[in-house]
């Protein structure tokens, strides 16, 4: 169960790490700390708190232990206090071990280089996300109403945990393609306010392939598999099928060493795409979504597939 601090006047939710996340640490730890996750100002932290307040933990220890939970979990661990005198203050930051005194004090210097680099990204154009792209595409071919999601609604209906939403949902933001506000009980909401029409519309500067590697073999691969290109297209489309056809499997789920690949020719053409390759996500495969065939065939010379590309979006039912 999450529940709210208040770090210098701002309502933030810790959300519990899962056990399995935690693979890595001793028992020792795991049985000394709570451990969460929080977006504080964009950036994803892992905070952890002795269970037992009157443990006496050194600035040194604390810095071994943030240093190893930080390996496992992948970022920046901050350590949560009740209280603390000045001169610990001192020798915690001597350490360089990140903390936060609920609504007091807070030691994150991490976050202003975060802002930093930030701010120099928005000077060119910036592009989404895999994962954002694909939360984006999810609500675009979604049929019902439904237009406000916390990130927790979203772990339950896209197939990414809720550190790598926490970032989708920042990548939507810079591009300001949706809004997130904090409510009650500290809660974050992300709502999409355009219609999807012009949404889409409005996102095709920040929309990219998904297709991040193309190979070939010469027969069906094992796996979980979708079809798309010219078959895909001719499922939404008047446009006659091919024989042998294209198929996309998500890169998390791809293996290279599974099947005789290789990247100059065969009867299938494999597109290794950066996000799932069905929308929503079917663990048995199926056939592409219709709005990432299109980014994927978008600039094919024929122009027979640019006519049916042209009239599957103009058909599409936001």
């Amino acid at each position: 169960m999450s529940k709210i601090i208040s770090i210098l006047g701002a309502s933030q939710e810790l959300i519990p790490v899962q056990q399995d996340k935690l693979r890595g640490l001793n028992a020792d730890m795991l049985l000394r700390f709570s451990f969460y996750t929080i977006d504080f100002n964009h950036q994803i932290l892992c905070v952890i708190q002795a269970k037992n307040e009157q443990e006496t933990i050194t600035p040194l220890k604390y810095k071994k232990i943030t240093q190893q939970v930080g390996n496992v979990m992948g970022m920046p661990v901050v350590v949560l206090l009740g209280s603390l005198p000045y001169y610990e203050r001192e020798r915690l930051i001597s350490q360089g071990v990140y903390f936060i005194i609920s609504d007091k004090y807070a030691f994150l210097p991490s976050l202003i280089a975060n802002i930093q680099a930030k701010r120099r990204e928005k000077k060119t154009q910036p592009k989404l996300t895999p994962a954002a792209q694909y939360v984006l595409l999810y609500y675009l071919l979604k049929e019902n109403s439904e237009n406000e999601f916390t990130i927790k609604r979203l772990e339950e209906l896209v197939p990414y945990n809720y550190v790598t939403l926490a970032r989708a949902i920042t990548s939507l933001e810079d591009c300001q393609l949706c809004t997130a506000e904090i409510r009650d009980a500290g809660i974050k909401y992300i709502c999409f306010k355009d219609s999807k029409r012009e949404l889409w519309l409005r996102a095709q500067n920040y929309l990219s392939s998904p297709i991040k590697k193309v190979l070939y073999c010469d027969s069906i691969p094992e796996g979980n598999f979708s079809t798309c290109g010219v078959n895909a297209l001719s499922h939404y489309s008047h446009l006659n099928p091919e024989q042998y056809g294209a198929m996309a499997i998500w890169d998390k789920q791809f293996s290279s060493e599974v099947g005789h690949y290789n990247e100059i020719e065969g009867l299938y053409k494999i597109e290794v795409w950066r996000y799932p390759a069905t929308i929503p996500y079917k663990s048995n495969g199926g056939i592409v979504d219709k709005l990432s065939l299109y980014l994927t065939m978008k600039d094919e010379p024929d122009s027979r597939i640019e006519k049916e590309l042209e009239i599957m979006i103009e058909e599409m039912k936001w």
